[in-house]
Parts: C-alpha cells; sequence; structure tokens
C-alpha cells in the first residue's frame, strides 16, 4: 500500500511571481492543479517562453540540486498549486510508475532541446541526412586513430543506410580499419560483457552513438561516462557522468533516436534497464538518484546556455570552470580543482574552437590554470574566483 503523503497546496493570484532567476530555490517539487503559468528561460540570446497548464510539473531543477532558480515563473491567470516536499517525492513517485515516466519523459524531453540547440550552436554538423551522419563520425575516429570506434560507426551505416554503392565503400573502409587493428571486428564483437542485467565496458569503448535507436538506458554502478556529440572534425563534450547517474532515458522515453553519444571515458559497469523494468529493479535510493542525476543535467545545460550567451570568449572559458565545479564533475583538493576534461573539450564546449588564440590570450596566459598533459586545471581557486568576478563584471559593463 501506498505510504500516506501529506500534499500541501498554494495560490499564487493572476500576475504573481512565482519564482525568479537566481532566486533561492524552494525545497518543493511542483504539480499545476488549476491555472496557467508561464515560465520564461534565457537560452543564449533568446528568451524561451513555456505555459504549463494543468498537470504540468516544475521546480525538479531547485528541489533536488538546491541550485538557485535559472528561469521565471508567472502566474497568467489565478492557479493552485500542489508541492511536494523534497524527501517526499521520490517515495511518492515509487509507487506511481505511470507518473514518474510521464516526468521523467517531460523532462528528458526539454534536456533533449535544450541539448540540440546547444549542439546547433557549436556544431558546423547536422542530422538532415541521419545514416551520413554515421559516416561522419567514423572519420572523426579514422582521424584520430581510433580504428575500433571508426569500425562501429561504418557499421552503424551499414545498418540505416540505404546507397549501395556507399555501402560498398564502407565495406572497403571497415577491411582498411581491421587490418590496421590487426583483427576482424565482426558486430558481435562490440557486444559488451554482460552479467544478467549488467554490462561492463573498457574505457574508450562506444555504449551507443546519436541517431541510433535504443529500447535500454543505463544506470552507472562505476566508472565514468562521456555524453558528447560528434561531428567530422570535433567532439563537443556535454558532460562526463559518473557513479550514481544515469543516461539514454531519452530515446526509449520519447521514442526517438539517442541524440547524444555515450562512451565509456574508464573501464565502467552499467545497469541495463528498460522502460517496463526500471520500476522494478530500482530501489527508492537509486530512484533518487535517476531523478536527481536528470535534475544535474538540466542545470548543467541551462547553465551551459548562459554560459555561451556571453560575448567575451574569455569569460566563456573561465565561467565554464565555474559551472563543472558547482556540478561537482571532477575533483577538489585543498585548493585546487582537477577537471575530467582537457583543454579541446573545454573550447568545444564554450564555442572557442574558432576562436584564435589571441582574443583568449588572457586565459592562456594565466598561471593558475594548467593544461598539462591533456588535463585542465586550477591551482588555487580563491585567486580563480576573483579573476572570474572581474570578468564578469566587464560583460555585465559592455
Amino acid at each position: 500500500m501506498p505510504e500516506p503523503f501529506t500534499l500541501q497546496e498554494r495560490i499564487y493570484k493572476k500576475g504573481s511571481i512565482v519564482w525568479m532567476e537566481n532566486s533561492k530555490a524552494m525545497p518543493y517539487f511542483f504539480i499545476l492543479k488549476s491555472g496557467q503559468l508561464r515560465q520564461f528561460f534565457r537560452l543564449m540570446d533568446e528568451e524561451e517562453v513555456t505555459v504549463h497548464g494543468k498537470g504540468d510539473t516544475f521546480g525538479l531543477i531547485g528541489c533536488l540540486t538546491g541550485h538557485n532558480y535559472v528561469d521565471r515563473l508567472i502566474a497568467v491567470e489565478d492557479s493552485t498549486v500542489i508541492m511536494i516536499k523534497t524527501e517526499e517525492l521520490i517515495p511518492f513517485l515509487a509507487h506511481r510508475s505511470e507518473i514518474f515516466l510521464k516526468i521523467v519523459g517531460d523532462y528528458s524531453n526539454r534536456l533533449r532541446n535544450i541539448n540540440q540547440k546547444l549542439f546547433q550552436l557549436c556544431s558546423r554538423g547536422n542530422y538532415e541526412d541521419v545514416p551520413r551522419h554515421f559516416l561522419d563520425i567514423a572519420e572523426y575516429f579514422k582521424a584520430h586513430k581510433l580504428d575500433r570506434n571508426a569500425v562501429y560507426a561504418y557499421r552503424r551505416y551499414l545498418a540505416y543506410g540505404d546507397d549501395q554503392a556507399l555501402k560498398t565503400a564502407v565495406a572497403a573502409e571497415i577491411k582498411a580499419a581491421e587490418a590496421r587493428v590487426g583483427t576482424p571486428l565482426p558486430p558481435e564483437s562490440f557486444t559488451p560483457q554482460r552479467q544478467g542485467a549488467k554490462a561492463s565496458y573498457r574505457g574508450g569503448e562506444i555504449i551507443f552513438l546519436e541517431q541510433e535507436k535504443g529500447d535500454e538506458f543505463y544506470f552507472i554502478e562505476s566508472g565514468k561516462v562521456k555524453i558528447s556529440h560528434i561531428d567530422k572534425s570535433n567532439e563537443y563534450v556535454i558532460a562526463v557522468l559518473r557513479s550514481g547517474e544515469f543516461f539514454g532515458e531519452m530515446a526509449i522515453l520519447n521514442q526517438e533516436e539517442r541524440n547524444a553519444s555515450a562512451i565509456a571515458f574508464e573501464n565502467t559497469r552499467l545497469l541495463v534497464l528498460n522502460k517496463d523494468t526500471i520500476m522494478q529493479s530500482l530501489g527508492v535510493e537509486i530512484l533518487k538518484k535517476v531523478f536527481t542525476s536528470l535534475a544535474k543535467r538540466m542545470w548543467y545545460s541551462y547553465r551551459r546556455s548562459i554560459n555561451l550567451s556571453y560575448k567575451n570568449p574569455v569569460l566563456r572559458l573561465y565561467d565554464c570552470l565555474d559551472f563543472i565545479i558547482e556540478s561537482k564533475s571532477g575533483q577538489k583538493r585543498e585548493n585546487s580543482y582537477f577537471f575530467d576534461i582537457n583543454f579541446h573539450d573545454l573550447r568545444g564546449m564554450t564555442n572557442t574552437l574558432d576562436v584564435e588564440d589571441s582574443k583568449i590570450r588572457d586565459f592562456l596566459n594565466d598561471e593558475n590554470i594548467k593544461l598539462n598533459y591533456g588535463t585542465v586545471s586550477i591551482i588555487n581557486l580563491s585567486k580563480y574566483t576573483d579573476t572570474l568576478k572581474v570578468y564578469r563584471s566587464r560583460e555585465h559593463t559592455m
């Protein structure tokens, strides 16, 4: 039997403000019982407006992460909202699988839309010809001497493409890559080690590629997973997920293709789930991690969109490190910080790959920022914070 929960209600009069950008998050998750609310969020240089009606939900990010609100919410008409306390949200949903899956699906769809816009801004690639996009990904891997991953992408084209002449050329590329690797790479060679519902991947192995179809999603039991977009020239890192986080849910909940690629960042063990087994496979504590992971990723993407709205590329670089620190992705050691990404990843995330080094010289010459051996680190966090404040104040006076 479901546990009894005390659900609070609050009435907002027409025109009243529910919350503003940067205001302190309330420890509640909200369901709109009646009325209408309008949500405003700035995505790069445009203001996105979403109208919420009866049954819609909001407040997930602030509720589960504690981060300040990144949007503005106003009552369009007299509205009544149901408020669920943070500590009661997951136990409440654990007995209501339909509501749970609807909320995860709704928020995953919002996250998909944001990440697609971010990718379109930072990348020259597009998905107008989905099968050929696998060839672009293969070319990226080939150029970086990642032949095994190139073969994976080539085989995705063979599975989805319909151009017979191209398929013949792709088959030749596969044979050439296998020769470089020194062993055949049939489709079954990409199947991970499985033990029941658990799968193991070695560092660098592909879990799935963007635009693949999928009917499974994943919970990270150990290791790390890199989520990125890949085109012919670059890989644009979205996030590096850690133990306790999940990914891949968008494809199965929204019946759409994968909208990003997932690659094991190191040796990784995953719990493999599907739409039918999630509620049976996960206990309340892990369900909470699933929701918290989704909330963190949404906040991360919202925060990244704010970063990309800054005009000064130097500020974008400094600010990106700041929201990575806020998301606790990396390692703090005393007053220093070490990031999971390298400088190329950082430039991809901040849309500065094509910016001349002379325009980011202040960042490159900052002795407090170390760019050694493909990694990024901050020597003194206090000094870094002071530098960030200076560049933010300059941006606001431009």
